[in-house]
């Protein structure tokens, strides 16, 4: 991947997680001109520790599978603005302009968002540390992992009591940590407190993650009364959320209520050229190997569109 040399794109690809970099190799192999425009390579994928789910690989490290990706890419005709983040698309005649917060601007026919989800952190101490190392933001993909050990949930949604019962069926012991009462359905609920495995502490906040090379606990303070105790976990799961697309979208695609973009069977969004791929999207499932899938839909899709024109 090699930095601009054209000045107007077929297809520009946002982002360079696994959706973003499949895209980008299948619009290149249809013959198409192809900018992949992000602030950084990998994505969400590349903090995961191992990966056992991604098949043609029993087991691989989240950072192995990204360079694995990234050198495929390398063998297409495939431009790439690296550590550019874009903050505008707009309409444009024939396509659209993308404008980075660095000055960068790239005019496409078509554009693929595949920018993944921005995490809303703890922002505490050694959760960035230790992320990948125990610190996971997904349940589904490293769930696994902690079969049968003690672990910690955080978070007050439906997200984070999906995630506690998931750990639990994994013979998990899990403490659910919640600033606030829960907020999920009453089944979800009653499924939750109705587990011996599964014990629920509202009302704390979550001070630290501890641990050296790996997680060993979690630090929290009860609201009330200001005290503060250690909880001795394997793992910690931060179910808080996410960013929406829209701040770089400027709300010209339709999205759902958590924010994500609404797509078709296609990967196509409401906006005529604009596609949406991977964990964006309000499509069900967030794995790197359906991501990756998308990133191959969306893209024949947006060639199919192209060449009719």
């Amino acid at each position: 991947m090699t930095g601009l040399r054209h000045s107007s794109y077929d297809i520009a690809i946002i982002g360079a997680g696994p959706a973003g970099l499949t895209a980008g190799m299948y619009s290149a192999r249809q013959g198409l001109t192809t900018v992949i425009v992000a602030a950084e390579v990998g994505g969400q994928a590349a903090w995961a520790d191992k990966i056992e789910n991604y098949i043609g690989w029993d087991v691989i490290s989240g950072r192995e599978l990204i360079a694995r990706f990234r050198e495929h890419v390398r063998q297409f005709d495939v431009d790439c603005l690296e550590g550019q983040l874009v903050n505008a698309i707009v309409p444009a005649e024939d396509g659209f302009d993308l404008y980075t917060r660095e000055g960068e601007s790239v005019h496409t026919r078509a554009v693929i968002i595949a920018t993944g989800r921005s995490i809303n952190r703890l922002a505490v101490p050694g959760e960035a540390e230790l992320l990948g190392r125990g610190v996971s933001y997904c349940a589904t993909c490293d769930g696994a992992f902690f079969r049968g050990q003690p672990v910690a949930i955080v978070g007050s949604t439906e997200s984070a009591a999906d995630a506690a019962l998931e750990l639990a069926n994994l013979d998990a012991t899990v403490t659910l940590v919640s600033p606030s009462p829960l907020k999920a359905p009453e089944t979800v609920l009653a499924n939750v407190h109705a587990s011996p495995a599964i014990t629920v502490r509202t009302g704390v906040k979550v001070l630290a993650i501890e641990g050296e090379s790996r997680v060993t606990g979690l630090t929290i303070r009860d609201n009330a009364t200001k005290t503060e105790e250690s909880i001795p976990v394997n793992g910690v799961f931060i179910e808080t959320g996410s960013i929406p697309a829209s701040e770089y979208t400027g709300g010209i695609v339709e999205m759902n209520e958590r924010g994500e973009i609404i797509v078709d069977k296609s990967c196509a969004t409401n906006v005529p050229g604009i596609y949406a791929a991977g964990d964006v999207t309000d499509g069900f499932g967030k794995q790197i190997i359906i991501a990756a899938g998308e990133g191959a839909r969306a893209s024949m899709a947006a060639s199919k569109d192209l060449k009719r024109r």
